[in-house]
């Protein structure tokens, strides 16, 4: 079975189940006080993992530790394990104590001091919780390192269902109870920190057997010392897009009470793609291609067959999230409020999350496949290469958003209808609201798309950028040959689709699913009448699709 097969099963199930409990914290907090706080709180520990956690250990102790493994030098193998996990625990340690202190200052730097009063309160004291399971979340990250280039994919990426499941456990119980948002935030930021630990405990019999015994060491010599030197510039360019995940955070917090909750409300949904088809197919062929580094002619074939791999279910969910988005989130999120009449997210807010999907959804097919290209680099040891470009996507990404997020906060959704746009007298384009209006609760205003504008931008430039470097590095092109016949039928299944939808005004939930159908049908379709055979991601009649993007 292919590597990315375990993997996209594995990431899938975590995925849906943390999708459950998107929706879950959707319709328990809403987006409001609460909701800002606890996402604004997560952004911590997730900032961390990620930064310091899977990220920069894909990048550095990964394409190590698997060719060892290839070279079946298990002694060196272990060394170098344990010596990562030594070191990487004292780091982790050290910053999550820095965090705890020193929350209040670094909540406000966070939210470009866009929080404060009651909201900041709440988001500093529940930073102090939820960075303790920072530890156990880059532990885990480290057990992934392992699993991975152990070709243990779906084991290694199924653990974080536990994650999720702690916190669903801790919503219903909420709910059920009859807590208040007060209380039930608190309840939530625990259950996180259990889950946090449960996900390591499912973990780690598998990864000490695998090792051969887990006895951490801080020894810098040997190959911990080669995983060390490629370390620094890994967390660099995880940091760039760690960096771009805060400001993010910060633009969103500049703008309407309840936009870092909706903007939370779509990464889910953004994700859920990247993760399953992109990162899992990236994940397993950074293994292949570590194991192959020496062979420039094989790590060129790996790299070709990952994007052609992955650009075709690209298209399909962009097309989808472009065409039926705001489907899709009513049904998801508006529809389960109004059965609990829970919380106070309306169906203006869940039509301003789809726009939000869309303006993402024109850069998965980027996002994805500049994941492949990313990976690529990784194992032939270019790290600096690609945290260079990061700083250029992260650049453009900015700016961007900057420029088209102040305008559209001006226009908001009231009952199905969009209205402002009579309102924006050229003087005032670029301002930003006022305090009395952008404070006030359960509007649904359309700034957090320009965050969705801005990287889809910057995610293009990152994919062109990567595969340019990545062609010089090997030699030849990587191209897929596949972006026209692609581009061509997204294109037919967007404009059809959202053209049904307008005609028929169906109830939300049916809509979603009219929406679903007919993007898979005309895609689909469309690319079977140019020859490609999506499942097998091969094509009859290669002259059919056209030149090389």
């Amino acid at each position: 079975m292919s590597g990315s097969r375990p993997a996209a099963a594995g990431i899938g199930l975590s995925r849906v189940v943390g999708l459950v409990r998107e929706v879950a914290i959707g319709a328990v907090l809403g987006a409001g006080v609460h909701g800002d706080a606890f996402r604004a709180a997560m952004r911590v520990p997730n900032l961390l993992q990620n930064l310091l956690g899977e990220g920069a250990l894909s990048a550095s102790f990964v394409p190590v530790y698997a060719k060892l493994i290839e070279d079946r030098a298990e002694v060196d193998a272990r060394r170098v394990a344990n010596g990562v996990l030594g070191l990487l625990g004292l780091l982790i340690v050290a910053i999550a104590l820095v965090f705890i202190v020193a929350a209040r200052p670094i909540a406000i730097v966070l939210t470009f001091g866009g929080m404060t009063g009651e909201r900041l309160d709440l988001t500093v004291s529940l930073m102090r919780l939820t960075t303790v399971g920072i530890a156990f979340l880059a532990v885990s990250a480290w057990c992934i390192g392992i699993l991975n280039a152990h070709r243990e994919y779906f084991r290694a990426y199924v653990a974080p269902v536990v994650w999720s499941l702690a916190q669903i456990l801790a919503l219903a119980v909420a709910a059920i109870g009859g807590f208040d948002n007060g209380r039930t935030v608190w309840f939530l930021a625990g259950a996180m920190v259990i889950g946090s630990i449960g996900q390591v405990a499912v973990q780690w019999p598998v990864v000490s057997s695998l090792v051969g015994g887990v006895v951490p060491h801080t020894r810098r010599d040997g190959d911990v010392r080669r995983v060390l030197d490629r370390f620094g510039p890994a967390v660099g360019a995880r940091g760039v897009i760690q960096l771009s995940s805060w400001i993010d955070l910060g633009l969103a917090a500049l703008l309407t009470t309840g936009s870092i909750a909706l903007l939370a409300l779509a990464a889910p949904l953004h994700i859920l793609p990247v993760s399953v088809f992109g990162f899992s197919i990236a994940a397993a062929e950074l293994t292949e291609m570590s194991r192959a580094s020496d062979r420039i002619n094989v790590v060129r074939g790996r790299v070709r067959l990952g994007l052609r791999k992955t650009v075709l279910p690209a298209g399909l969910c962009a097309a989808a999230l472009i065409a039926g988005g705001s489907a899709i989130a009513g049904t998801l999120y508006a529809v389960p409020n109004d059965l609990i009449g829970r919380s106070s997210l309306s169906s203006d807010q869940s039509i301003v999350i789809g726009w939000t999907l869309a303006a993402f959804a024109f850069g998965l097919p980027a996002t994805m496949r500049a994941r492949i290209s990313q990976n690529a680099l990784y194992a032939l040891a270019d790290v600096r290469g690609p945290a260079q470009i990061a700083a250029v996507r992260l650049g453009v990404s900015v700016v961007v958003s900057v420029l088209v997020m102040f305008p559209l906060d001006h226009l908001q959704w009231i009952d199905g209808s969009l209205v402002g746009l009579g309102d924006l007298g050229f003087g005032h384009f670029f301002d930003r609201l006022p305090d009395d209006v952008r404070t006030v609760e359960g509007q649904a205003r359309m700034g957090i798309v320009g965050l969705g504008i801005g990287s889809t931008v910057a995610a293009w430039v990152e994919f062109f950028l990567l595969q340019r470097r990545l062609e010089r590095k090997l030699g030849g092109t990587v191209a897929s040959g596949y972006g026209l016949g692609v581009g061509s039928s997204m294109l037919l299944a967007i404009v059809v689709t959202i053209a049904v939808r307008v005609l028929t005004d169906l109830p939300v939930v049916l809509d979603g699913i009219v929406a679903g159908v007919s993007v898979i049908v005309l895609y689909v379709g469309a690319l079977r009448f140019q020859g490609f055979r999506p499942r097998s991601g091969r094509r009859r009649h290669p002259a059919a699709v056209g030149p090389r993007t």
